[in-house]
């Protein structure tokens, strides 16, 4: 019989394993994302996120091996992908993605909230097509000050 075979680990996609073919993310963004959202940001860009999620967000997604047209990314777009997904993914290589909204819901508070130091409640509510009781509910989340009724 002989020897037993060892077997030859290669990596698949040794370009990945550079931190310098991701695109360039704000880490402050990242840190304020969910998990699974902070990897697709991570994986593929703000502006590519946003644009992947508002057709593929808020359902249940396989992530194949290989590149396939129904998901509309790119060979190392997919790579990336599967790489900062991998621990959210199921033994069928699955996980929900969260939808679109979501990307810019905490990034539109944090902006809120700055702004608040600077304009008005009327203000805010019209430039950014909220109700000014949203607008107080943003801000109280930041801020504990009881704010005036009348």
């Amino acid at each position: 019989m002989g020897l037993p075979r060892q077997r030859q680990t290669i990596p698949a996609t040794p370009e990945l394993e550079r931190v310098d073919s991701f695109p360039s993310v704000d880490e402050e963004l990242l840190k304020t994302l969910p998990p699974v959202l902070r990897a697709v940001v991570r994986a593929l860009g703000f502006g590519r996120a946003r644009e992947w999620l508002a057709d593929h967000g808020g359902v249940n997604v396989t992530i194949p091996a290989f590149r396939t047209q129904a998901l509309d990314l790119e060979p190392e777009e997919l790579a990336r992908l599967r790489v900062t997904l991998a621990p959210h993914l199921d033994a069928a290589g699955r996980c929900w993605l969260p939808k679109a909204d979501k990307l810019f819901l905490r990034v539109r508070d944090a902006q809120i909230r700055q702004d608040r130091r600077h304009a008005s409640i009327n203000t805010l509510a019209r430039q950014n097509r909220l109700s000014s009781r949203q607008i107080l509910n943003i801000c109280r989340d930041d801020d504990d000050r009881q704010y005036d009724l009348f």
